[in-house]
């Protein structure tokens, strides 16, 4: 978000340079200046959204390799914005649909705890998951 910020503060000062240079802007003008903008914006939510759809990506693929179980469908809540903000730790409540002994299950996992150190995330408690199933 802070670097959004600088980026759009260095936008409005070439801007303002220009316009200074120039006394007025031209239609292309700001026909650049509109669309600097919008793909700063868009790159921006980009990442964030990437970066949110971090941890459960990792979650599943750790369940598969753990479990020989393929998560078919995962929605997830991220604990934190809820109790503590922290960007080392965090607390996930994750549901999700997979496929055992060709039968579908509806399980949740409650309170699942991430590390983040430098770029890895590791899970506290994967092994012992308090992880509940039935039937679908």
């Amino acid at each position: 978000m802070q670097i959004m910020v600088f980026a759009l503060v260095l936008i409005a000062l070439a801007a303002f340079i220009i316009y200074k240079v120039n006394n007025k802007f031209e239609t292309k003008e700001i026909l650049i200046l509109l669309s600097l903008i919008v793909i700063g914006i868009g790159t921006t939510i980009f990442l964030l959204q990437e970066k949110e759809n971090k941890v459960p990506k990792i979650f599943k693929e750790k369940y598969q390799t753990s479990k020989n179980t393929e998560i078919l469908k995962l929605s997830y809540t991220r604990l934190n914005n809820k109790n503590v903000s922290s960007n080392t730790n965090f607390i996930y409540n994750f549901d999700y649909i997979i496929n055992k002994d060709n039968k579908e299950f509806f399980c949740t996992s409650k309170a699942v705890k991430i590390k983040k150190i430098e770029d890895e995330y590791i899970f506290e408690n994967f092994n012992r998951l308090d992880e509940k199933c039935i039937a679908k």
